[in-house]
C-alpha cells in the first residue's frame, strides 16, 4: 500500500492541521493543503519569504464593531502595527474610493507566521482565504521567485487618501465620464487603435499598470510599474520620426515584454472593447459612422497587464487569478475615481475581464465572484463583463445522482506528456451530510486508496514524491458547499529527482453510505490546464471519459447539446466559467455570424443556482464562419490584424457596446444598493423605457438581455440580421434538430439573444 494518511498531521510549511480545523475558524484553501503535502513542488518550492493571498473578512470584528477592508488595513498602521512583520496590505485597500469604503475583500502579502496566528490573533477577522501562487513552468528555476525573505517597497502604484471632488457652479450639469478597463495579457499600449486621430497623435489610455516586476527583484507590496497618459505621450513623442512611431522602442523603454509576440490576447481584447481605427479613410468603411465612433473616442481607457506573463498567464489553472484580478479591478476603480474627482465630474466604469477557468462551485460563491458582486453592489455605476467560457465540448463536467447505499465511478483520463498538475473538484449539494459521502481513488496502476471520508487527507507516494493528494475538508474557502479536491502531479518532468504521475484512466468512486434519504446530486469539474494560446506547449487538458458519451450526430456533425444523451454522466450543461456564475456580472456567449448558431465551444448554463443564472445574458460574434475561425482584431503592431476565437472575443464586443451606450445616455444607469433612493434622479426617460428597474446592480444584466433580445428579432434570417458577406457562400441549415440554427438560442446556450455583428460585409473591416 503506497497510500498514506496525512490526517491529523500539520503541514510541513504552514504548520496547519488541515483536517482538524474547528467550526468558527477561517475556511482554508484546499489547494494550499495540496501544496503543503507536495512541498510546493509545482509552485517553485516552499516559500522562504512572502506569498500573496486573497482574504474575505468577517462582517464584524471580534469586538463587535463593523469590519471592512479599509478598517483592517488602517489597523495595521495603528492598533495592530506589530502584525506588519508577517501581514502587509496594499494602499489600494487602505485608501479606497468613497464608494468602496465598506468592502470586505482584499489581498495581502503574508509569511507563514500568518497561519500560526490564524486561529488565535486573527480569529474573528478572517472568514476565508485562498492561495495566490501560480504553477511554475518547467523552465523556471525552482524557488527563484520566493528566494528572499524581504518584502520590497516596489515601484508600482501607491495611493494616499482620495481627494475631495471639485464642486461646480450651483445648478450646473456635471459631465459624465465613461471609463473602460481591460485586464489581460499583452496590451500594446502604443498601438494606433488606442491613440487619437489628431496630429500629433495622443494616447487614449489614461493609465496602464504592468503588474510584472523587474526580473530578479524581490516581491513587492506595491508591485509592478505604472504609466500615466502623460508618460505614454512623452514616450511616443520621443520615438516618433517622420510621423511614424517606433513602438518596439517604446516597449523596450517601458520594460514591457508582454507584447514581444506578434499576437497577444490582451491587445485584441482591448481593441474589440475600445479600439478605434484612426484616419478618415478607415472611418469611411465603418458600417455605422458618426455618433458611434465619436462616442467611443470619448471613452477613457485604463489597462492592466496581469503579473509576470512568464508564469501566471501560462498557468491556466487559475491559482493566481483571484489575487491579481481583485488588485487590478480595485486599481482601475481608484484611478477612475481620482480622474473624475480632479475635474469635478460624475463617472461610470465598464470592466472587461476576458479570462476564466472551469472548476469551482458554479453557484456564485467563489471568493472572486463574491468580491466582484460586492464591488458592483457598492460602486456608483460599475458593470463587469466576462466571457461564458469555452468548455462546452471539453468533457470536463460530470453530474451523477447517488441514491442511498449507491456507488458510482468517474473515469478521469489524464494525458501523457503533460508538464502541469491536473485537478479534479467534486462538489456536494448544499444539504448533503459529508460524513455519509466517501470517495476512493484508483490510479492506472490499480493501487486503490482506502475509502476516504470527510476531514481526511491522503497522499499517494509510490516512490520518492507525492504524486496524488486527495483533500476532503469539512469547510473550504473556494465555495460555500463541501468540495473534495484530487490533485495529480505532472505526467512528464524535466527534473531527474522528481517522479512523474502515470498517465491513463484514473478512477474515482463516489459512495453515498446513507441508509435512507433523498438521492444526492453531485457535480464534478476537471480544472483547466491546457497550454494558453501562443505559449510553448506545457499542459494537456485532462478530461472525463465515458463510452456512453455521444460526441457526434450521425457520425458527422459535432454534437454540442446533451439532449437524447442522458445515459452518460458527462454533461455539457453547467459548464459556464467559474467566474461567470455571479449575481451581477454580465456573461457573454459566442455565436457564428454566418448562420446564427451558438459556437460549438461556447459554455452552457445553468449555474447551480438557477434562479440567478440560466446561461449567458447574451451572445456576440465569436466566429465569422466555419471557414473563418474567430474574429479579427488588432495584432501587437499597428497596421496588422489577427483572428481571436472564443467567448473572450465576444465579451469585449459587448463591453464596447455598453461603453458607447453609456456615453450617448442610452444605457441604464446603475446605482449601488446603498443609494437606491437616489437612482430615479439619474435615469433618463429613454433609459427608463428600456429598463424601468434601475434600483440595483442587476440592471446591468437586464439592460444587456433586453438590448440583445431587441436586436435578435425572432424569425429573422441570421443572414439578414448580420448582413452576410456576398463573397461568402450562404451555408444551408443542417436539418438535424438542435444542431441547426434556431430563431432563438436556448437560454442555457445563448441567453436573451444575439448582438448583431458591428462588422462590415467583408472580413477585417470593423469599428
Amino acid at each position: 500500500m503506497t497510500w498514506q494518511s496525512l490526517t491529523g498531521k500539520t503541514g510541513a510549511w504552514s504548520g496547519l492541521d488541515w483536517t482538524g480545523r474547528a467550526n468558527g475558524t477561517a475556511r482554508a484553501d484546499p489547494y494550499l493543503a495540496w501544496a503543503d503535502a507536495t512541498l510546493f513542488a509545482d509552485l517553485g518550492g516552499p516559500p522562504a519569504g512572502w506569498v500573496r493571498v486573497i482574504i474575505e473578512l468577517e462582517e464584524l470584528g471580534p469586538d463587535g464593531s463593523p469590519l471592512t477592508a479599509q478598517s483592517f488595513a488602517e489597523s495595521l498602521e495603528s492598533t495592530h502595527a506589530g502584525w506588519k512583520a508577517w501581514l502587509r496590505v496594499s494602499s489600494l485597500y487602505r485608501y479606497p474610493p468613497r464608494d468602496l469604503e465598506h468592502t470586505h475583500f482584499l489581498t495581502a502579502s503574508i509569511t507563514k507566521v500568518f497561519f500560526a496566528k490564524l486561529d488565535t490573533t486573527l480569529k474573528g477577522f478572517v472568514k476565508r482565504f485562498e492561495l495566490g501562487m501560480p504553477i511554475v513552468p518547467d523552465d523556471q528555476p525552482a524557488g527563484a521567485s520566493q528566494a528572499t525573505t524581504a518584502l520590497a517597497t516596489g515601484t508600482g502604484p501607491q495611493f494616499a487618501a482620495a481627494s475631495q471632488a471639485k464642486t461646480g457652479a450651483a445648478g450646473a450639469k456635471r459631465e459624465r465620464i465613461v471609463f473602460l478597463g481591460v485586464m489581460d495579457d499583452g496590451l500594446a499600449f502604443a498601438h494606433e487603435r488606442f491613440r487619437s486621430s489628431g496630429d500629433p497623435s495622443a494616447t487614449r489610455i489614461e493609465y496602464f499598470w504592468n503588474q510584472d516586476d523587474t526580473p530578479g527583484t524581490p516581491p513587492g507590496l506595491h508591485y509592478g510599474r505604472e504609466l500615466s497618459k502623460a508618460g505614454i505621450d512623452d514616450m511616443l513623442a520621443r520615438y516618433t520620426q517622420g510621423g511614424l512611431i517606433d513602438e518596439d522602442a517604446a516597449y523596450r523603454e517601458a520594460g514591457y515584454i508582454g507584447v514581444r509576440r506578434r499576437w497577444a490576447h490582451g491587445t485584441e481584447a482591448l481593441d474589440l472593447a475600445g479600439g478605434v481605427r484612426p484616419g478618415d479613410l478607415h472611418a469611411a468603411f465603418l458600417q455605422r459612422q458618426g455618433d458611434e465612433r465619436k462616442a467611443l473616442e470619448k471613452v477613457r481607457l485604463i489597462g492592466v497587464q496581469f503579473r509576470t506573463p512568464g508564469r501566471t498567464v501560462r498557468d491556466t489553472s487559475g491559482l493566481w487569478f483571484a489575487t491579481q484580478a481583485l488588485d487590478a479591478m480595485r486599481y482601475i476603480l481608484r484611478r477612475a475615481d481620482d480622474l473624475a474627482r480632479s475635474h469635478g465630474h460624475d463617472y461610470c466604469v465598464v470592466l472587461n475581464l476576458s479570462y476564466g477557468y472551469m472548476a469551482g462551485p458554479h453557484d456564485g460563491s467563489s471568493i472572486i465572484e463574491r468580491a466582484i458582486d460586492e464591488l458592483i453592489a457598492q460602486h456608483r455605476d460599475l458593470s463587469v463583463v466576462v466571457p461564458a467560457g469555452n468548455s462546452n465540448l471539453l468533457r470536463c463536467h460530470a453530474n451523477i445522482e447517488l441514491a442511498h447505499g449507491e456507488s458510482k465511478s468517474l473515469t478521469w483520463r489524464v494525458l501523457p506528456d503533460c508538464a502541469t498538475p491536473s485537478f479534479l473538484e467534486i462538489w456536494l449539494p448544499e444539504h448533503a451530510d459529508p460524513s455519509k459521502v466517501k470517495i476512493q481513488v484508483c490510479p492506472p496502476t490499480g493501487d486503490k486508496s482506502p475509502a476516504m471520508s470527510v476531514k481526511n487527507l491522503y497522499a499517494w507516494q509510490p516512490g520518492s514524491n507525492v504524486l496524488c493528494a486527495s483533500v476532503y475538508l469539512d469547510r473550504v474557502a473556494t465555495g460555500d458547499n463541501r468540495m473534495i479536491l484530487i490533485a495529480l502531479a505532472p505526467t512528464i518532468t524535466r527534473d531527474p529527482s522528481r517522479d512523474a504521475t502515470p498517465a491513463g484512466n484514473w478512477s474515482v468512486t463516489v459512495s453515498n453510505t446513507a441508509r435512507r434519504g433523498d438521492a444526492l446530486n453531485i457535480h464534478a469539474w476537471v480544472q483547466r490546464n491546457e497550454t494558453a494560446f501562443g505559449f510553448p506547449m506545457r499542459g494537456r487538458q485532462s478530461r472525463f471519459d465515458d463510452p456512453l458519451y455521444k460526441r457526434f450526430i450521425s457520425g458527422s456533425h459535432v454534437r454540442d447539446f446533451d439532449e437524447r444523451n442522458m445515459d452518460s454522466w458527462i454533461r455539457r450543461g453547467s459548464t459556464l466559467s467559474s467566474i461567470a456564475t455571479g449575481d451581477y456580472t454580465v456573461v457573454v456567449g459566442a455565436y457564428r455570424r454566418t448562420d446564427g448558431k451558438a459556437a460549438l465551444y461556447s459554455s452552457t448554463g445553468p449555474s447551480l443556482r438557477t434562479k440567478q443564472r440560466n446561461g449567458p445574458d447574451a451572445t456576440a460574434v465569436g466566429e465569422d464562419s466555419p471557414a473563418c475561425i474567430g474574429v479579427l482584431g488588432a495584432s501587437t503592431r499597428s497596421g496588422s490584424l489577427a483572428a481571436i476565437t472564443g467567448t473572450s472575443a465576444a465579451a469585449p464586443q459587448v463591453s464596447r457596446l455598453f461603453a458607447q451606450a453609456k456615453v450617448t445616455g442610452d444605457a441604464v444607469v446603475i446605482t449601488p444598493m446603498t443609494a437606491a433612493k437616489k437612482a430615479s434622479k439619474n435615469v433618463s426617460q429613454k433609459t427608463a423605457k428600456i429598463a424601468p428597474t434601475t434600483m440595483n446592480p442587476l440592471a446591468s444584466r437586464k439592460w444587456i438581455e433586453q438590448k440583445a433580445a431587441d436586436e435578435d428579432q425572432p424569425g429573422a434570417s441570421p443572414h439578414e440580421l448580420v448582413h452576410a458577406c456576398p463573397a461568402t457562400a450562404r451555408p444551408p441549415a443542417v436539418p438535424v434538430g438542435e444542431h441547426a440554427w434556431l430563431p432563438k438560442l436556448p437560454a442555457e446556450r445563448g441567453g436573451a439573444g444575439r448582438f448583431q455583428s458591428r462588422r462590415s460585409k467583408k472580413r477585417g473591416i470593423d469599428p
